[in-house]
């Protein structure tokens, strides 16, 4: 009877274990994702080390966040899967600085990306992994600085992106998370786009939500 005890407790044990290993979560992302537009004193504020943070070590996010970085990256994609040739979850946050290009190619190139990144990810990682499309951030139209004759149009190209990319994620079985409508206005007030530690803050708990619901 010991010994058999001792057996189960061991597996028990091995259970636990794994159960609290740590996931590792790619971030293929932009600017808000890098954080580079944050002030010094706020980048601990930068939502993916805020979702690694608050996830108490179940979550180990590797970010791969460049700032100006448009869906049409696939090279950088493929550098990034040479880089780390294992993940637990895949994320791509992109189509903000898509949204410059107000012409009707806009959609379906970054469509195109995208679906050219999940193929290659699966290519890469395998079927298991999941890959959560991030929907982009909205902006405030008032605070822009160069696209700023374009709001209009460019905010109507961010909601036909998020639109475009949870279609996508259901067609590839794919998973979907939206981050337009996320942000206050007060916190892009720096150039309309890229949120400071408060949007931070509003990104992170979405997202923290969103990744602690994956299937791993």
């Amino acid at each position: 009877m010991p010994r058999v005890l001792i057996i189960l407790l061991a597996l028990s044990l091995g259970v636990f274990a794994q159960s609290q290993a740590s996931h590792t979560v790619i971030v293929f992302g932009d600017s808000i994702t890098a954080g580079g537009a944050l002030p010094k004193e706020q980048r601990v504020k930068l939502w993916v080390t805020q979702v690694q943070q608050q996830s108490a070590g179940a979550l180990t996010l590797i970010n791969e966040g460049k700032g100006g970085r448009p869906t049409n990256s696939l090279a950088e994609f493929d550098a990034m899967l040479s880089r780390h040739a294992k993940a637990d979850a895949l994320v791509i946050a992109l189509g903000m600085n898509d949204s410059r290009d107000i012409t009707p190619q806009c959609i379906p190139k970054a469509v195109a990306n995208v679906r050219a990144m999940i193929e290659k990810a699966r290519a890469a990682y395998g079927a298991e992994p999941p890959v959560l499309l991030v929907g982009p951030t909205n902006i405030n139209k008032a605070a822009l600085g160069p696209t700023k004759p374009i709001a209009n149009e460019r905010e109507a190209k961010l909601r036909e992106l998020g639109a475009a990319f949870e279609k996508l994620a259901a067609e590839t079985k794919s998973e979907f998370v939206s981050l337009f409508g996320i942000v206050p206005d007060a916190s892009l007030l720096k150039d309309g786009v890229h949120p400071d530690g408060a949007g931070n803050d509003a990104i992170a708990k979405v997202m923290g939500a969103r990744l602690k619901a994956l299937r791993w």
